[in-house]
């Protein structure tokens, strides 16, 4: 058997992701418990939401992925997706999200708390570290 994460492309293709998405993202919920989330495969978050100018944003700010609360859905980007490892790490970290208190998430972030210091965001990278155990 290959070795999936060890596979790496400039950018990965939307069924290639989905394929590991639909591999992989049970077990995690497994895991980590909560409830599976649909998950949706987009190019990037602007194309999504039919931004204009796409490729100046991109510049500016482009998501690896991200969880909706108000969809209630996982969208994976995969203009950032590179190699398996870029997935399973995406799909561990946004799940993580799914079982915080997204009101407490928020409040958060508007009393100042900065992406690299907001205490939800470093555990949903804590929960990255544990991406090899889904290869």
């Amino acid at each position: 058997m290959i070795k999936l994460k060890h596979i790496l492309k400039e950018v990965m293709e939307e069924n290639s992701i989905q394929n590991i998405v639909d591999r992989v993202y049970p077990q995690i919920v497994k895991d980590l418990g909560g409830q599976m989330k649909p998950v949706e495969v987009h190019d990037n978050i602007y194309e999504r939401l039919g931004a204009v100018a796409v490729e100046d944003l991109m510049k500016q700010n482009n998501p690896d992925a991200q969880f909706d609360p108000e969809d209630d859905k996982i969208y994976i980007y995969s203009s950032k997706m590179r190699t398996v490892e870029d997935v399973i790490r995406s799909l561990l970290h946004e799940h993580t999200h799914t079982l915080q208190d997204q009101k407490e998430f928020s409040q958060l972030y508007a009393d100042g708390a900065l992406y690299d210091n907001h205490p939800f965001e470093q555990a949903a990278k804590k929960a990255e570290e544990n991406w090899e155990k889904y290869v």
